[in-house]
């Protein structure tokens, strides 16, 4: 999980620290009376904010694909990141038309120098730092865990309880004289419980059942007296 960590924080940090730096002047115009700066967006015609949104957006998708999907993402990522570096070592040189007409809106000298910053390197920096999270990526998203795998471990461990008696079976049971908890050896069916025992029968050692027999006999001895 630290090396996941790492990944997010370091394409969020290099992607952010990319937007900062595109934004800042790259490039100073200066001529007589005049100084004029251009923004790396501007210096590259938008190419360095276009390099950092993927990065930026990549990171955000990184977040629901599962191994092969993260690798191949961050094969991508890679790619940008170099690109970046590629473009932050570079520092293209905004167009002399382009220049030419910052400097009329500010004095009237066609004469200027060019003169660069440090925030192209800044930028590449911003690259260097997608690259390393990319590798990382390739070499330890396996060892991730992902949003679907702890759904599937969460449904593992719940406890079946379709094939348990509702408890209006259990009050039925007990309604006809039966313990649902003990092992039912007679061949009565108790509605929801399966078999219980079947009141009407009986033992023969039940003296319930031969009392009415008991009871003619005494009848009989009274009347002979």
């Amino acid at each position: 999980m630290r090396s996941r960590r790492f990944v997010i924080g370091g394409l969020l940090g290099g992607g952010l620290l990319g937007i900062v730096a595109s934004a800042q002047p790259w490039w100073r115009a200066r001529g007589e009376g005049a100084d004029v700066p251009f923004t790396g967006t501007e210096s590259t015609a938008g190419l360095s904010q276009a390099l950092v949104v993927v990065a930026l957006a990549g990171t955000l998708l990184l977040l629901s694909l599962r191994t092969r999907g993260a690798r191949a993402l961050a094969v991508v990522l890679a790619l940008t990141g170099c690109g970046i570096i590629a473009t932050g070592v570079l520092r293209p040189q905004p167009g002399s038309g382009a220049v030419r007409t910052r400097l009329r809106e500010t004095s009237l000298t066609d004469q200027y120098v060019l003169a660069a910053t440090a925030w192209p390197y800044v930028y590449a920096a911003a690259g260097v730092i997608i690259v390393a999270a990319a590798v990382v990526t390739l070499l330890r998203a396996g060892r991730w865990p992902h949003r679907a795998d702890r759904f599937q471990r969460a449904g593992a461990g719940t406890v079946e309880t379709a094939g348990e008696p509702d408890a209006s079976a259990w009050w039925q049971a007990m309604d006809a004289g039966v313990d649902p908890t003990l092992p039912q050896t007679s061949p009565r069916q108790v509605p929801g419980l399966g078999e219980a025992p079947d009141v009407h029968e009986s033992d023969s050692r039940d003296t319930m059942g031969h009392q009415p027999h008991k009871d003619a006999h005494q009848n009989l001895g009274m009347r002979d007296e």
